[in-house]
């Protein structure tokens, strides 16, 4: 049989920009806890959720005796990068997918011009794949979420430049 991997937490630090400061950033244990449950449901080497300004990056490691490494970091892309792109957010919570499966292209790209209306990916939720509709026509600017990693309802999945 194939190798076992037990995913194990390691505390996560977050870098501060402001003279080099190390921040710990608390993750409630049953967030970590969920990630590691999902990561086992279905099979999954890395898992990946933003909340807010915060991320969470959990992987599996060949070995038991190397733990998952969870780093949690804040946003990469800030307000001031972004002054006219508009979001579209998770209508509920589930797993997040870019495509209709994965041996198919995403739904959309960076640079992609999309419609109001347009499929720009699903979300799993209760074994029921709903298709996630732009709510507008736009420029796709940032794909904020990765493929099959958990998100939570009002979570940014995407920036959309609207037309000039």
């Amino acid at each position: 049989m194939g190798r076992q991997t037990t995913p194990t937490i390691i505390p996560a630090q977050v870098g501060c920009a402001l003279s080099g400061i190390i921040h710990l950033v608390p993750v409630p244990i049953e967030t970590v806890k969920r990630c590691l449950q999902l990561m086992e449901r279905y099979n999954l080497q890395a898992m990946e959720i933003a909340v807010g300004e915060t991320r969470i990056h959990i992987e599996r490691t060949e070995t038991p005796s190397v733990p998952a490494v969870a780093v949690v970091q804040p946003s990469t892309t800030p307000a001031t990068e972004t002054p006219n792109w508009m979001p579209i957010e998770a209508p509920m919570t589930g797993m997040f997918y870019r495509g209709p499966s994965p041996s198919e292209p995403p739904y959309v790209e960076e640079g992609d011009l999309v419609y109001e209306g347009q499929t720009i990916g699903l979300i799993e939720a209760m074994k029921v794949f709903n298709e996630i509709p732009s709510p507008m026509t736009g420029i796709v600017r940032r794909i904020l979420a990765q493929n099959a990693t958990l998100v939570q309802q009002g979570e940014v999945l995407m920036l959309l430049e609207p037309p000039e």
